[in-house]
């Protein structure tokens, strides 16, 4: 199964105290899967470390790149497809967050399935599959 993570999933992967469920750590871990990390959250996490709002996350973007491909894991590289599919997003008012929609957009246009612990996400059920 090819799965795209949140940044949430993400910053919690490398936590080993983290609140990741057992499901989720399973199917992280399950080599079958092959996960993908966007470089929309590269983007999301550089963004809130510029302006202070990930206190507790310290590591430098360059590191998390790295250890993300030394997890195992897949940087995918955003494409102007997942742009284009950004635009074709309903969009609903309780849920504007602009990382959250373009990983949205990016999942719907590989057909790759979503973990993430964001409530909101289910808005886009009909959409892409969540776990």
């Amino acid at each position: 199964m090819n799965v795209l993570i949140d940044t949430q999933i993400l910053i919690w992967s490398f936590d080993v105290n983290s609140p990741l469920s057992e499901h989720h750590k399973k199917i992280l871990e399950d080599p079958v899967n092959k996960i993908f990390v966007s470089h929309v959250s590269l983007m999301e996490l550089a963004i809130k470390k510029n302006i202070k709002k990930l206190p507790e996350f310290i590591p430098d973007i360059e590191l998390i790149a790295t250890q993300i491909t030394n997890n195992g894991f897949e940087l995918l590289r955003l494409k102007d497809e997942h742009i284009f599919a950004y635009q074709d997003l309903p969009l609903f008012g309780e849920h504007k967050d602009p990382f959250d929609r373009f990983l949205i957009a990016v999942a719907r246009h590989e057909d790759f399935v979503v973990i993430s612990t964001d409530a909101k996400f289910q808005l886009y059920s009909s959409l892409i599959k969540i776990l």
